[in-house]
């Protein structure tokens, strides 16, 4: 469907005392092969208020899609490559008119490196097809989310670990790490934006239908966006270089670090397993990381130990990274509220 078609209107039919029916687009119903007699599945969102109608079993075609080169630059080529990834493309064409500039060839080749399952399949002077290999049945998103929340705290561990030491290898080592939690990241949207299309598959990737999907989908950005953070860390010491931390300046960076790495887990852990006790829990360490720190800039205007401006820096960049945990953990706290029907009773459902 294009255009208009994306949004019609339907007129509801009676069709006895107490049953009123609609028709579907003839386009959608040849797509997934229906015909009459083929049941759907009817499913209402978080609140109620509308209606999803999927096919039984949906079809799972390979989705080709196309982009045409000439109109783009190299970055923008990859830059829409990593887009029809994430909207759960099978297969993506690139093609030019004439011939593919060798920018725009290196630009697959960057995005095939950024890309968990994604390689070239065909290749000729004027076009690339790239196929995607990863299946919704490959993973459960609880799972992926779990090996994000890992990446990224081994991402921040060697950071801080190099802002210690003062060791700019180490940092660097650090930084290296991070298209790993890229690949990770742009697996898990496809998998959000295949599985929102397709709620059938809720069951297959682990997560409820819903604002459990979007909820996913947040603590996950959440997560990219500490190890940004954390790839900003590791910045500061590989540019800048610095002789090792000492004294009430290092167990300060240490013990705001440890804190928000619990907090951090907590939040995460309270995603996937929703539950009051645990939220309540995540929240407690999230105050103690809040205590840590604010500990920690006490010193630095005190003492102003050096390096002043990187430890400063440091702790102005855990402080951020505890806002996005925070966001995790508000994430968790209606994930809760929707599975603890003793703590929160919804009227009309």
């Amino acid at each position: 469907m294009k255009g208009d078609d994306l949004r019609m209107r339907r007129k509801a039919q009676q069709l006895g005392s107490s049953t009123l029916a609609v028709t579907v687009p003839a386009e959608w119903a040849h797509r997934h092969d229906l015909s009459k007699g083929d049941e759907l599945v009817v499913q209402r969102d978080e609140n109620g208020s509308s209606l999803l109608v999927t096919p039984d079993e949906p079809t799972r075609e390979n989705a080709e899609t196309t982009i045409n080169a000439d109109a783009m630059s190299a970055d923008a080529l990859s830059r829409a490559v990593v887009t029809q990834y994430v909207l759960g493309r099978g297969l993506v064409r690139i093609e030019s008119e004439t011939a593919l500039e060798p920018a725009h060839y290196d630009a697959v080749l960057d995005a095939e490196r950024r890309l968990m399952g994604l390689g070239v399949v065909e290749e000729s002077p004027d076009h690339v097809t790239v196929r995607c290999s990863v299946a919704p049945d490959d993973f459960e998103l609880p799972t992926l989310l779990g090996r994000l929340g890992r990446t990224e705290a081994t991402i921040r561990s060697n950071a801080v670990e190099a802002l210690l030491e003062g060791d700019t290898a180490a940092a660097e080592r650090a930084r290296n790490r991070s298209p790993q939690l890229e690949k990770l990241f742009f697996l898990f949207l496809r998998l959000v934006f295949t599985t929102y299309r397709n709620p059938r598959l809720n069951r297959t990737v682990g997560v409820g239908t819903g604002f459990p999907l979007i909820g996913y989908r947040s603590a996950a950005q959440d997560v990219s966006l500490m190890a940004g953070i954390a790839d900003d860390i590791a910045a500061i010491v590989a540019e800048r270089g610095t002789d090792p931390l000492e004294g009430e300046a290092a167990a300060g960076v240490e013990a705001v670090h440890a804190a928000l790495d619990e907090a951090a887990a907590g939040a995460r852990e309270a995603v996937i397993d929703p539950d009051y006790e645990r939220v309540v829990e995540a929240r407690s360490r999230l105050d103690q990381v809040d205590e840590r720190a604010e500990a920690a800039i006490e010193h630095l205007e005190a003492e102003r130990p050096e390096p002043l401006f990187v430890l400063h820096r440091a702790h102005v960049l855990f402080e951020r990274s505890a806002r996005h945990a925070d966001d995790t953990l508000d994430v968790a706290t209606h994930l809760a509220f929707r599975e603890s029907h003793d703590v929160v009773t919804q009227d009309g459902n």
